[in-house]
C-alpha cells in the first residue's frame, strides 16, 4: 500500500487532543472505514489551526499505533508558536555520497510529477552526455554505471531537480537554498539562476572533465575541526589540503593516495575518524587547475540570471550577487574549499530554522545539526528520502513542515479525492471537538528530526 500523510489541526491543544482521541476511537471501532487515502484526505482538509500533528502511515494498523502514541504524549511536537510564525525553510542540496542502488525507483513508480521532471532531465542528459538517467536508475547494480563520475553526478543532479519539482507540487517552496559542491548546480536552478538546460549542461560537462584527473588524488572525510584540518594540511608539505569545512567538527581533505593513507593510519591510532571516500577525485584542490581553461570553454554559453530567492554560496558563504553563476563561478566551485559550515551559520543568523535536505539519502543533516548547535541555534532537520523508504520519508518530512506552518497542496497529495462539502464523518469529528474531554495529555517539546 502506498504511504499517506495523516494530518490534523486545531485552535488549541485541548481541542487537538479531543480530535486525536476521536480519530482513535473511530479506528478502534473499525466500522465503515473508507479507503485510507480518503480517510487521510478528510482528516487533513476538515480541520485548521496552529496546533498541528501529522505523520506518514501505510495502513489503518499503522495509523492506530501512531494515534495511540500521540494521545499518550509520546510523540515529539512542534510548538504552536513555531507553527504560527512559520520559520524560514532552506533546501539543502547534497554533493556526492547520498547515492544508493535502487534510488528513485519508488518515486518513479508512485509520483507522476517526479517521473515527468526526471524525464525532462533525462532528455537533456541524453543530449549532453549520451546516456539515460532513468535507464541507469532501473538497471541492476552490476550493470549500472553509477560508479562512474560522469554518470553519477548528472544522475544525482537530475534526482535533486525532480525531488524539488515534487516538493513544489505538494506546496512546499524554499525561502533560501544552499548546495554542497555538486549540489550547487541544483541549488542554482532552484533559485532561478540557471535554466534547466544550463544546469544539466554544467552537471554533464563538469563531471566529464573531472574524469581526466581520476587517479591523481582523492578525498577523505574526517572528524577533525577546521583548525585541526588546516594544521594537518600545513604539516603535510603540500601532500594534503583542506577541501571542505562541513561543520565545527567535520572536514574533508584532498591529497595524493600515499599522503591520505598515511593520514588515515595516523588518525586511527589517535581514535579520530578518517576515511578515504571511494569513487571520488581530488576536487576542491590544486588537482583541478589543469581543467580551468577547458571548463571555461565548456560553459562559455551560460547566461545566468539573478537568483529569484537567496542562494547561499558554499564558495563564498554569502548569498550569490546578481547574475554571478557564470563559467568563472563553476571553476571556483570546483577548485576552492566547500564552505558549507559558514554558509549554514549565515543561514541560521538570517533566521532560517528548517533545513530540508534534497538528496536520495540524508548525508548533510548531521553537519547542519552540529553547526546549529555550535551557534546555539534551534533547527528542524528533515530528509527528502531514505534508502528503501522514499515516499514515506518524504511524507514524514512533509508532516513536520505542516507542523512548522507550511500549507501543503492537499489536492496534489490526494489527487483521487474530490473536494466538496464536509463528509458526514468530518462533521461528526468537528462535533466531537466541540464537546469537552477531560485531562488532555500535554505535548512534548519538539526535537530535530
Amino acid at each position: 500500500m502506498n504511504p499517506r500523510l495523516f494530518a490534523v489541526a486545531a485552535g488549541t491543544e485541548d481541542l487537538l487532543q479531543v480530535l486525536l482521541h476521536a480519530h482513535l476511537d473511530r479506528i478502534r471501532a473499525g466500522r465503515d472505514l473508507p479507503a485510507l487515502a480518503r480517510y487521510c484526505h478528510e482528516a487533513a482538509t476538515g480541520t485548521t489551526g496552529a496546533h498541528r500533528i501529522a505523520f506518514a502511515v501505510d495502513s489503518y494498523d499503522d495509523l492506530r499505533t501512531q494515534l495511540e502514541e500521540a494521545c499518550a504524549g509520546e510523540v515529539g511536537r512542534v510548538p504552536a508558536q513555531v507553527t504560527a510564525r512559520r520559520p524560514g525553510l532552506v533546501f539543502v542540496f547534497a554533493g556526492q555520497g547520498a547515492q544508493w542502488y535502487g534510488m528513485g525507483r519508488e518515486l518513479l513508480a508512485q509520483q507522476p510529477v517526479f517521473r515527468e521532471a526526471l524525464l525532462q532531465c533525462d532528455r537533456l542528459v541524453s543530449e549532453f552526455a549520451g546516456f539515460s538517467v532513468v535507464e541507469q536508475l532501473k538497471l541492476p547494480a552490476g550493470e549500472a554505471r553509477l560508479d562512474e563520475l560522469d554518470v553519477l553526478q548528472p544522475t544525482m543532479v537530475s534526482l535533486q531537480i525532480a525531488l524539488t519539482a515534487l516538493w513544489r507540487s505538494w506546496g512546499i517552496t524554499p525561502d533560501a537554498v544552499v548546495g554542497h559542491s555538486m549540489g550547487e548546480i541544483a541549488a542554482a536552478h532552484t533559485a532561478g539562476g540557471l535554466t534547466l538546460r544550463e544546469a544539466l549542461m554544467v552537471a554533464c560537462r563538469r563531471s566529464a572533465l573531472l574524469r581526466r584527473i581520476s587517479g591523481k588524488g582523492a578525498l577523505a572525510t574526517t572528524e577533525l575541526s577546521p583548525a585541526e584540518a588546516r594544521a594537518v594540511a600545513e604539516a603535510s608539505g603540500g601532500g594534503i589540503s583542506v577541501a571542505g569545512e562541513n561543520s565545527p567538527r567535520s572536514t574533508v581533505l584532498a591529497g595524493d593516495s600515499h599522503s591520505l593513507a598515511a593520514l588515515v593510519a595516523e588518525l586511527e591510532a589517535r581514535d579520530v575518524y578518517c576515511r578515504v571516500i571511494k569513487g571520488t577525485v581530488a576536487s576542491h584542490s590544486h588537482y583541478v587547475e589543469e581543467l580551468r581553461e577547458d571548463l571555461h570553454t565548456a560553459l562559455r554559453t551560460l547566461e545566468p540570471a539573478p537568483t529569484r530567492l537567496p542562494m547561499y554560496s558554499t564558495v563564498t558563504a554569502e548569498p550569490v550577487r546578481g547574475a554571478g553563476l557564470g563559467a568563472a563561478y563553476w571553476m571556483r566551485n570546483l577548485r576552492e574549499p566547500v564552505r558549507f559550515a559558514a554558509a549554514v551559520e549565515h543561514l541560521g543568523a538570517a533566521g532560517h530554522e528548517v533545513f530540508l535536505e534534497v538528496s536520495a539519502h540524508p548525508v548533510l543533516l548531521s553537519p547542519v545539526r552540529q553547526t546549529l548547535e555550535h551557534g546555539e541555534r534551534q533547527g528542524w532537520l528533515l530528509p527528502s528520502g531514505r534508502r528503501r523508504a522514499e515516499v514515506r520519508s518524504m511524507l514524514a518530512s512533509l508532516g513536520t513542515l505542516y507542523a512548522c506552518g507550511r500549507e501543503p497542496n492537499w489536492a496534489a497529495l490526494f489527487p483521487q479525492e474530490r473536494a466538496g462539502g464536509l463528509t458526514p464523518y468530518q462533521a461528526a469529528v468537528l462535533e466531537a471537538v466541540r464537546r469537552p474531554r477531560p485531562a488532555p495529555v500535554a505535548a512534548g517539546r519538539a526535537v530535530s528530526a
